[in-house]
């Protein structure tokens, strides 16, 4: 009886993205799971603290960036990365008064990702004509095909549109240098008195400019319309790039993990409007 050798068994290649032709989609980029896990973080941020917003809109460039320099990245995904990053930059500027007040962990937060939203931004809008596509291949197509929405739906290789993104990105570096000036501030802070008599004297002589000037902490409502808007923005541009809804309507595992992701920002929502209401029904006891 002879013996015989156990065949050999291969894994089937992995397809290899048209950047060329076709407008390729991460899921786990631009899924839908990874776009609703963010928005909420965002909405929070907006009503309680945005480190959890910095948290997430950095891993989400950096995520990017790491999937662009090793495996390829459309200009669709880093276009719809843009969008969602960048209401945490109008959270930054609206509410840097307040943001430099809580502290050296908030402000290196905020520089390092104000940083890494100018870096990714000036590397898409500086040639957003070839932003990946392979070198060596001519006449492709997907960039062109590519629709960007901004009220109106546009070209990305609209020179107009360019030179306004381009600007954007670049004023960018003030929110950044600002940080890191209050991040050095910060430091100094913490080593000549301690970090938590720094706080509480920073926190207290903001509270009492603001209770002179009779404003609030977090500009709320700024926040929300901008957030809707990217919210609108970023669903319309999904529909407009046709091609792109079948992929993202698939389910995987990086958009699992996102949504798993959010039972403990919903609990944290719930005891937040708790937390509210107690605090309401305190102060209406106290003036009676």
């Amino acid at each position: 009886m002879s013996s015989s050798s156990p065949a050999n068994v291969t894994c089937p290649a992995s397809p290899v993205p048209d950047f060329c032709n076709t407008i390729v989609t991460n899921p786990d980029i631009s899924g839908i799971g990874v776009v609703a896990s963010w928005l909420h973080e965002n909405e929070k941020a907006f009503r309680d603290t945005s480190r959890n917003s910095f948290t997430i809109s950095g891993g989400l460039i950096i995520s990017s960036l790491i999937t662009w320099k090793t495996r390829g990245l459309s200009l669709f995904d880093a276009l719809i990365v843009s969008m969602l990053t960048t209401i945490s930059t109008t959270f930054v500027s609206v509410n840097f008064p307040y943001i430099r007040t809580l502290g050296l962990s908030i402000n290196v937060a905020s520089l390092v990702f104000t940083a890494f939203w100018c870096y990714w931004g000036l590397q898409i809008w500086s040639s957003p004509s070839t932003f990946g596509l392979p070198p060596d291949i001519a006449n492709c197509s997907a960039n062109k095909d590519t629709k960007f929405v901004a009220f109106v739906t546009v070209s990305p290789l609209n020179p107009g549109l360019r030179g306004f993104a381009l600007f954007i990105f670049a004023i960018g570096v003030i929110p950044a240098l600002g940080s890191l000036r209050y991040s050095i501030v910060w430091l100094l802070r913490y080593w000549r008195t301690g970090s938590e008599i720094a706080k509480d004297n920073a926190a207290y002589r903001f509270a009492k400019e603001m209770r002179r000037k009779r404003k609030t902490h977090i500009t709320r409502f700024g926040g929300l319309t901008g957030l809707i808007y990217m919210i609108v923005t970023t669903e319309v541009m999904i529909a407009r790039n046709v091609s792109t809804k079948e992929a993202l309507s698939k389910w995987s595992y990086g958009q699992f993990i996102a949504m798993a992701m959010l039972g403990q920002q919903i609990l944290d929502s719930f005891l937040y409007l708790k937390q509210l209401v107690n605090e309401k029904h305190r102060r209406l006891a106290q003036h009676r």
